[in-house]
């Protein structure tokens, strides 16, 4: 039976096309800890040896040296963009291997170079998002971490893109529109035929998307406070800031300048969500949740596309979740920014 994961192809912060582009041209995937030939090892032999080394982030590397190490000849790996979407699909062509310092990770210092490696045959090289590949109800992939699930047989979402038939699904099922949502995503279809909209009109459609989740007008809503284009207030208290752009085609890692400017505003206004949007996209971010952009980023989703999870995480969106923040949450996002990317 062919086995799945996904990999990611580093840990660095915004180098993941950099280091994806080194898997594409290499023709392989790798992992990094201990440069150390494994070569013979059993996985019992390996994980002796990295609780030895006393990694901190040493669960996370146990769990990807036996996920990397099942992995066998004819298997399917996916090089995964946190849960943005994925670079490209291979076919696992070789048992285990190593080579000191064999993956540039696009970290400064080499020694954060991975050695460890399988070598891949490419199926896809066309970058594909989270919107293109899921359809409505598919379980998505982890977003963090080294390595994701490792799924026994192939997830229909894979089986799609390297072209293996898949049992047809009711096509009402492939996206979702809430009804309360159906008016600003039309709105949002006619204002992007408008090639000569204005900026105003963007943040017109996040104020709706606002009302429509049950915040108030001036009250909860407000515009232009400082310098920013709009926040979320229960009584006297900021609860989530909002930067709002023109361009359709956004994206938070491309857009790294916008966001940068979002945390700085957060920063001195003591909020701790923030969203980057176009009045379609939208990039939630939560300060508390690790120690990099890419870790604080909870979800992306786009309204005239949205799936399942989208759905169920807009409800919390809604005052009463954020006014109400659960404790063991705040403690398990604590934790998590001393776990690996």
């Amino acid at each position: 039976m062919t086995k799945f994961i996904t990999i990611s192809p580093t840990h660095i912060p915004g180098k993941k096309p950099y280091a994806w582009g080194k898997f594409l041209k290499g023709n392989y995937v790798s992992i990094g800890w201990m440069d150390v030939d494994l070569t013979g090892w059993s996985i019992d032999k390996i994980i002796s040896e990295l609780k030895k080394r006393d990694y901190a982030n040493e669960s996370s590397a146990i769990d990807s040296f036996k996920k990397f190490m099942s992995l066998d000849i004819g298997d399917i790996v996916a090089v995964n963009n946190v849960n943005a979407g994925l670079f490209g699909i291979g076919k696992i062509k070789s048992d285990y291997k190593f080579s000191m310092h064999i993956h540039d990770t696009g970290a400064e210092n080499k020694d954060e170079h991975y050695s460890h490696y399988k070598e891949v045959e490419w199926i896809v090289t066309e970058y594909k998002g989270r919107k293109e590949i899921l359809k409505f109800g598919e379980k998505p992939w982890v977003p963090y971490g080294t390595t994701g699930y490792l799924e026994l047989e192939l997830p229909d979402y894979i089986k799609r893109l390297i072209n293996i038939p898949v049992k047809e699904v009711d096509k009402e099922n492939e996206s979702f529109t809430p009804e309360y949502l159906n008016d600003l995503v039309q709105n949002i279809n006619v204002l992007k035929k408008d090639a000569n909209h204005q900026e105003r009109a963007h943040e017109s459609l996040v104020e709706d998307f606002l009302v429509q989740i049950g915040y108030k007008k001036h009250s909860d809503i407000k515009y232009r406070q400082s310098r920013i284009d709009l926040t979320i207030w229960d009584n006297n208290k900021p609860l989530l800031l909002l930067e709002v752009k023109r361009d359709w085609d956004l994206s938070w890692e491309r857009n790294a300048d916008a966001l940068k400017q979002a945390y700085g505003y957060s920063y001195d206004k003591g909020i701790r969500y923030i969203i980057l949007t176009n009045g379609d996209y939208y990039a939630i971010f939560d300060r508390l949740k690790g120690l990099s952009y890419e870790k604080n980023l909870i979800i992306e989703f786009q309204l005239t596309a949205l799936i399942k999870d989208d759905i169920e995480f807009i409800d919390k969106l809604k005052k009463e979740y954020l006014t109400k923040p659960n404790i063991s949450e705040i403690f398990k996002n604590l934790s998590e920014m001393f776990e690996d990317a």
